[in-house]
């Protein structure tokens, strides 16, 4: 028979085992991006790429944690990478870092545009100094800046993060769902260079 001990030495083990299959699951699918404040969409379970053709991007206009106020019309004939995030998203806080190296390599050849989805701005401000986000960064609190991309990209996962890449013309070329990894996000901006 085995000891008491020996039986909770077990049980915590498979409890650390379980937990750390579940935070690994989350980092690797995004989080919903309804799970906050909405009761529709669905979540993704794994990172997704997709190529959506030639589907103009949508315009925009934000306030950004700085104050400005920026449209995605501005930056015609620019590639853009619109990132949609928020503090309150596990999977965000993984990605934040290689977005914030991405933006350091690209920033004089890539426009980038944080949209915080869904969040509250004073969260928001502190996760991005956390991470060092020093590209402009504006609310969604709604998600309707989200959903209309999603709608103008085809894309039918709603979670966050989720990586929109807009060429010159100003068409949505590519997007990524889930984190980005330091590997993947060069890839997708080299596309639309």
């Amino acid at each position: 028979m085995k000891s008491p001990l020996y039986q909770i030495s077990i049980r915590s083990g498979l409890l650390v085992f379980v937990a750390a299959l579940l935070l690994s699951v989350l980092l690797m699918a995004g989080c919903s991006a309804t799970e906050r404040n909405s009761d529709t969409g669905s979540s993704s379970n794994h990172a997704t790429t997709g190529s959506t053709g030639s589907n103009a991007a949508p315009d925009f206009t934000i306030s950004t944690l700085d104050g400005q106020s920026i449209s995605m019309s501005d930056f015609k004939g620019q590639p853009v990478v619109v990132n949609f995030a928020a503090s309150w998203c596990g999977p965000c806080e993984y990605e934040a870092p290689v977005l914030a190296a991405a933006y350091e390599k690209y920033k004089d050849q890539v426009v980038f545009l944080g949209i915080a989805v869904k969040d509250n701005e004073s969260s928001q401000r502190a996760f991005a100094e956390k991470h060092g986000l020093t590209f402009p960064i504006g609310m969604d609190p709604a998600g309707n800046i989200g959903y209309s991309y999603q709608k103008a990209g085809n894309v039918s996962i709603s979670a966050i993060p989720m990586t929109f890449f807009v060429d010159r013309e100003g068409n949505i070329a590519t997007y990524w769902v889930g984190p980005l990894t330091d590997k993947n996000v060069e890839m997708l901006i080299e596309a639309i260079l």
